[in-house]
Formats: C-alpha cells, sequence, structure tokens
C-alpha cells in the first residue's frame, strides 16, 4: 500500500529535523489557537460587563476541563498504542485500537454528561457558584458539557488518533477550524442575538461539533488508503487493547486533572490578598500557558515518531529524536525566560492597564519564566515514558509536578514568603520534577534491551 510505504518514509527515512517538525508544528500551531479560543468565550462575556456571568464561565471550567482529560487519556492513549503497532507493522491491532478509542470515547462522555446533568446543581455550588451565578453557570454548563461533552471528547480524541498515523497536518487543520470558528461565532451569538453567556456556550459547542463533523468526514474519505478502522467487528473480549490505551494515557489524563486543582489552589490562596494579587498571578500564568502549549504541542508531536521507532527497535533513530526534541524546545524555552525577564511590563500590559496588577504580574511572570527550559524537558520525558509504554515512570513525572508537591509547598512557602512564595514554588518543583525524570529516563535506558546510544 502507497500509504505504508509513506508511513515507512516518515516515521523511518526522513531526516529527523526534518520529520520531527513536520509533526510538531501543526501541533503546536493548534494547541497556541485552542489556548486563544479557550481566551475568547472570557473575552467577549467580558465586554458585558456582567461580573455574574464572567464568574459562571470560571465556575464551570473545572467541569469543561474534564472532557480533556477525558481524550487525553482514550486520545493520547491509543494514539501512543497505535504508533507502538505501527512500529511492529501490527496492522490489525490498528483497527482494534482506533475502534476501541473511538468507542470508549463516546461512551465514557455520555456517562459524564448524564451524571453531570443529574448532579448540575450541587456541582456547580461546590464549584464555587451562588445565588447570583447559580442560573448563568447552569445555562454555561448545559451547552458545553452536557449536551457539549461528546463531540468535544470525540474531537480531540480523533485528532490524535490521526496525528499518530503521520497526518499531523489534517488532525491539526481540525482543532484549529474549531478554534477560529468559536472565535467567530462568540461576538454573534453574544451581541448580535444578545444570548450572553449562554451564546459563549452555544458558540463553544457548536464549534467543538462542527470540527467533529470535519474528522468524520475525513476519515470516511480517507478509508480506503488510511490503516485506522472504526468498525465494531475489529473488536473480540480477548483483547486487550483496553489496557493499553488507557495505561498510555493515564499521565496525560491526570496533568489535566491535576493542573486543575493546582490553579484552584492558587486562586484560592491569592484570594487571601487582593484582587491586584489574583488578577496579577493569572495574566502571569496566561503568558506562561503559551511556552506550555509549546512544549505540550512539540511533545505531543514527536509520540508518533518516539513509540514507532522504539516498537521497531531503531534505538538509534529514536535517540536523535529525542535528543533533537529536547535541544529545540529547550532553546526556544531559554529565548522566552530572556524576554519575559527583560520586557514583563510590556507583554503583561497587553492584558490590564491597572499599575497594581501589572507590578504584581511582572514579578510572577520573572518567577515562572525561570522553569520553562525545565517544563519543556518534563513533557518531552513524559512523551517517551508513554510513547515507550513505561506507564508508571509517566505517572511520577507527572504527578510530582502537578498535585502532589506544588499544593502542599504552596502552602509552606506562602506562610513564609507571603504571596511571592506561592509563585516560587513552581520553579522548585519543576527543578525536583525535572531532576527525578531525568534519573528515571536513565534507569529506563539502562533497564531496557538494546540499549538506546547516548553519545
Amino acid at each position: 500500500m502507497t500509504v505504508i510505504n509513506d508511513k515507512q518514509y516518515l516515521f523511518e527515512k526522513m531526516k529527523v529535523p526534518k520529520a520531527v517538525m513536520y509533526l510538531v508544528i501543526p501541533t503546536i500551531i493548534s494547541q497556541l489557537i485552542t489556548i486563544i479560543y479557550n481566551w475568547a468565550d472570557i473575552f467577549f462575556v467580558g465586554q458585558l460587563n456582567d461580573t455574574f456571568q464572567m464568574a459562571a464561565i470560571t465556575i464551570c471550567y473545572p467541569a469543561f476541563m474534564m472532557t480533556t482529560a477525558l481524550s487525553n487519556l482514550l486520545g493520547i492513549g491509543g494514539a501512543s498504542a497505535i504508533s507502538r503497532a505501527l512500529g511492529n507493522n501490527n496492522y490489525d491491532k490498528i483497527k482494534k485500537i482506533s475502534t476501541m478509542s473511538l468507542l470508549l470515547s463516546i461512551v465514557l462522555s455520555i456517562l459524564y454528561s448524564f451524571i453531570v446533568l443529574i448532579l448540575n446543581k450541587p456541582l456547580l455550588y461546590l464549584l464555587g457558584a451562588d445565588n447570583d451565578t447559580i442560573n448563568f453557570a447552569q445555562e454555561y454548563l448545559f451547552w458545553v458539557v452536557i449536551i457539549g461533552s461528546l463531540p468535544s471528547v470525540v474531537n480531540y480524541s480523533l485528532s490524535h488518533l490521526i496525528r499518530a498515523t503521520g497526518k499531523s497536518q489534517s488532525a491539526s487543520i481540525g482543532i484549529a477550524m474549531g478554534g477560529i470558528i468559536n472565535i467567530i461565532l462568540d461576538p454573534i451569538f453574544i451581541f448580535v442575538f444578545k444570548l450572553d453567556v449562554s451564546g459563549a456556550a452555544i458558540a463553544t459547542f457548536i464549534s467543538n461539533l462542527l470540527a467533529c463533523i470535519y474528522f468524520i468526514i475525513y476519515l470516511i474519505i480517507t478509508r480506503k488508503n488510511s490503516i485506522l478502522n472504526f468498525s465494531l467487528k475489529n473488536l473480540k473480549f480477548k483483547d486487550s487493547v483496553i489496557f493499553d490505551i488507557i495505561s498510555s494515557g493515564l499521565s496525560s489524563f491526570f496533568l489535566s486533572l491535576m493542573a486543575l486543582f493546582s490553579n484552584a489552589s492558587i486562586n484560592k490562596l491569592m484570594s487571601g490578598y487582593s484582587a491586584s494579587a489574583i488578577s496579577g498571578v493569572n495574566i502571569a500564568k496566561k503568558v506562561d500557558l503559551c511556552i506550555i502549549a509549546f512544549a505540550q504541542g512539540f511533545a505531543q508531536g514527536i509520540l508518533p515518531l518516539i513509540g514507532y521507532n522504539f516498537a521497531s527497535k531503531n534505538d538509534r533513530r529514536m535517540n536523535k529524536i529525542i535528543r533533537f526534541s529536547m535541544i529545540v524546545s529547550i532553546t526556544f524555552a531559554g529565548v522566552c525566560v530572556v524576554l519575559f525577564s527583560i520586557f514583563p511590563k510590556q507583554i503583561v500590559s497587553i492584558f490590564i492597564k491597572d499599575e497594581q496588577t501589572v507590578i504584581y504580574a511582572s514579578n510572577f511572570l520573572r518567577i515562572l519564566c525561570i522553569s520553562m527550559p525545565l517544563t519543556s524537558m518534563i513533557f518531552i520525558f513524559n512523551t517517551i515514558f508513554q510513547a515507550t509504554k513505561q506507564t508508571i515512570r509517566a505517572l511520577i513525572t507527572i504527578l510530582l509536578r502537578k498535585g502532589f508537591i506544588d499544593i502542599p509547598l504552596m502552602i509552606l512557602l506562602n506562610h513564609h514568603i507571603p504571596i511571592y512564595g506561592i509563585v516560587i514554588s513552581q520553579p522548585i518543583v519543576d527543578c525536583t520534577a525535572s531532576i527525578i525524570a531525568i534519573i528515571l529516563y536513565i534507569t529506563f535506558i539502562k533497564n531496557k534491551k538494546g540499549k538506546i546510544v547516548t553519545n
């Protein structure tokens, strides 16, 4: 088949820098567009000057991000399993993995929607809603989660599966298209149709639905030449593909989940000081999120290459991919450290002009940017562990960075260094997590048959 020959050229023969950039550039772009479209609802609803409607979006955000966690679990998990099966030329297993990933995406997203439907009011109160925001929050939650979970989870899961076959551009087009549509529809539904926060939610739902439809049409058009296959006939009860998918995607699932807990802890601790401190840390983290998006996009882009060459035992090529990826990602992060350290006020002033908030945000950004190169390393190590089926190592890497250490450390440092101790905790945690990730990687190499040449 021509498609198989094309994949073999990309994964086996194409020069490493070209192969890496071919896969990661579209992924990074789609990650950045996703961030912009996640900001779109907040930006346009903010123009209504209604704090209750703005608060409703913030309150619903953790529930909405759970759909991202599910798509990471099943999409990235499936993509990792597919890349290894591709490296082993096991095309029958690829059919089973793709079918099971899609089936689980549909079933779990519907189950999640049903749970939220039944428990939406107590859930929203738990997330911080009150009598002033509950109605707005329920309206937003209905569109983005209760009926929006299915297209959202399936949309992102399919993009990961398609990217695993080497079609990074096609996968990224769908994600980017959804983001652009959301940005266009937001002002139309909010201001023209005067639907306010419900309009923002409807725009998000429609954008995810259209992106999902794009992927379905793409898969139908390319089905004759695609190695992916979606048919229940591919599945058998004795197959162990469910474990393969979930174990591979578990660290990405916890990455999304623990990030929510960590961010909620930051907001809770900062709320004890001032509105300027809360706004400042959120602005600094928005800027920081752009670099994280680059690191995540880069890491997700190289996953198919690493998984394929690991399974095909091409250790030399896999090592070149890892080394090149580390150099590019850390260099980019290093440039950002310099820029953010020299021009923090100019950067944060894009978001807000309040003098006290700008001071806080500038200082917070200087602290956060120190750990950017370390963050880039952590994401790449996590991808290596996912692609090579090192579930425990991947989980340790992620849980050390978010949740297990950073929250207790934030509380401790905030007691000794008020306000700034909350932010200082992140570079300390990233340094610790990166050192342990390096140790885990070295032990993995030593234990692996056919050791990777590191010199």
